[in-house]
């Protein structure tokens, strides 16, 4: 990186369907949105010097992957950082309005100053992509079950109502079942080939089942761009800390809405699980429940503390010890 004579920095604010752009050249900000699509980023990309530019963005769970990756082909440096990072840089900038355009340029003005000290972008494991694939769409057939589940449990209770609208909802639900069966079986074996030591390392937590570590491996990388435990439980939006103590709490919340939706869902259900059968996060909880604390922000607390133990244990290399981490504490 030292050696890149860097003129301009791109900072992109990633969405679903758009990219909030900001052109810096240290004094000014060109700031530009273009709907997301391969096209638009191929033509706004060959406007630059890629000797002289780079690119920056946060990590949007796989939203910024195609942008980073059509920008990393056609051969520019491509950085891309823990949201948690501009958090901490607007913070620090005393940056007070939340927008889009305002997020961009942030994320260029953090760029031009600290380029140098971050590490570039390369594209994603193929098969960290299929992890990612597989438990989306688990995630999506299992939302579809519930539903025709309550329209069949309502149907139900309808007067004379019709036998085969009753049977085609059964069928749905097998159908969805054996589909959603299907693909854990292809996941864990995804995740027994591919990654067998985060595998292993994860599997030995209590409370960690399949999901949690093909999230931790599909949306966070298995923790390898982040530095703390801290930036893990700040990407996935769960800030227990202000409500660990003290008497006085404001509102029930803890959630950062910023945070990896989905990362809060698997987590919270694998937490319920830990609670019981967790020795460390089973104490956190009932410490916190025995302060008078409600039961979710004992329970954010509890998956706050899955997270940093599933964190300690990847980056240590250590299988889960419960003296180990009680003796660290």
């Amino acid at each position: 990186m030292n050696t890149l004579n860097v003129t301009t920095v791109v900072g992109i604010d990633v969405a679903k369907d758009s990219l909030s752009i900001s052109i810096y050249d240290g004094n000014t900000h060109i700031v530009k949105e273009i709907n997301y699509t391969t096209k638009n980023i191929n033509n706004f990309i060959k406007k630059f010097n890629k000797n002289k530019t780079i690119f920056i963005m946060e990590a949007t769970g796989i939203y910024h992957l195609k942008v980073a990756t059509a920008i990393f082909n056609k051969e520019f440096k491509v950085f891309v950082i823990n949201p948690f990072v501009i958090k901490q840089y607007s913070k620090m900038r005393l940056m007070r309005i939340k927008t889009d355009s305002v997020d961009a340029k942030l994320i260029a003005s953090y760029g031009y100053e600290y380029y140098k000290e971050l590490k570039e972008f390369k594209p994603s494991n193929s098969k960290r992509v299929e992890v990612d694939n597989t438990i989306k769409a688990i995630d999506d057939l299992n939302h579809l079950k519930t539903i025709t589940n309550n329209q069949l449990q309502a149907l139900r209770k309808v007067p004379n109502s019709n036998k085969n609208v009753i049977k085609s909802y059964q069928g749905t639900i097998e159908y969805l079942t054996k589909e959603i069966a299907k693909l854990k079986k292809e996941l864990n074996s995804l995740l027994q080939e591919n990654f067998s030591k985060e595998y292993k390392l994860l599997n030995s937590i209590p409370g960690v089942g399949l999901k949690v570590i093909a999230m931790i491996i599909a949306f966070y990388d298995s923790f390898k761009n982040f530095d703390n435990a801290k930036q893990v439980v700040s990407f996935a939006g769960i800030a227990p800390s202000p409500y660990e103590s003290g008497v006085s709490v404001r509102g029930r919340g803890g959630i950062s809405k910023r945070g990896n939706s989905l990362i809060r869902k698997i987590i919270y259900m694998a937490t319920l699980s830990a609670t019981m059968y967790n020795p460390l996060v089973k104490q956190k909880y009932e410490r916190l429940i025995e302060n008078g604390k409600a039961k979710m922000v004992a329970l954010i607390a509890a998956a706050n503390k899955l997270l940093r133990i599933a964190f300690g244990v990847l980056k240590s290399g250590r299988e889960f010890d419960v003296n180990y981490l009680t003796n660290r504490g």
